[in-house]
């Protein structure tokens, strides 16, 4: 019975993201923090690495998204977890987008798709997610 409520899971669910900044970005690339509102409910912490991640801006891809460090979802816990991500650019794709002038004030819409790896002791799944938010630069 104990093995069983061990391996038993529940999806974990992103309830909202409740900020998106943008820390540093220039011709190499782009750092973004993201806080997610996420709800664990199983009674284990998971360990959230691995990502595969595409970033878009304004529907445009700009490079391959990297967690700046593991995010760790406590336990049978909703709360908001401040996620550091950056993104190394691909074929100067921001610089064109900025002289051309897209972000002269305006919302942008950064767009985040991929997969990212939950392990919690010897598991690991893998699991897509989608999400588009409004920035201001």
């Amino acid at each position: 019975m104990l093995l069983t409520s061990c391996l038993s899971y529940k999806e974990v669910v992103l309830r909202d993201i409740t900020n998106v900044a943008v820390e540093r970005m220039d011709a190499k690339g782009i750092a973004l923090r993201v806080d997610a509102l996420l709800d664990n409910p199983n009674g284990y912490r998971i360990h959230v690495l691995d990502p595969d991640v595409d970033l878009y801006l304004n529907e445009k891809y700009i490079g391959k998204g990297f967690l700046d460090s593991i995010v760790v979802l406590q336990r049978r816990t909703e709360k908001v977890y401040s996620v550091p991500m950056h993104a190394e650019l691909k074929g100067g794709s921001l610089l064109m987008l900025l002289l051309s002038g897209s972000f002269s004030g305006k919302d942008v819409t950064l767009g985040v798709k991929g997969t990212v790896v939950g392990k919690a002791g010897f598991l690991r799944k893998r699991f897509p997610f989608e999400l588009e938010e409004q920035i201001q630069f």
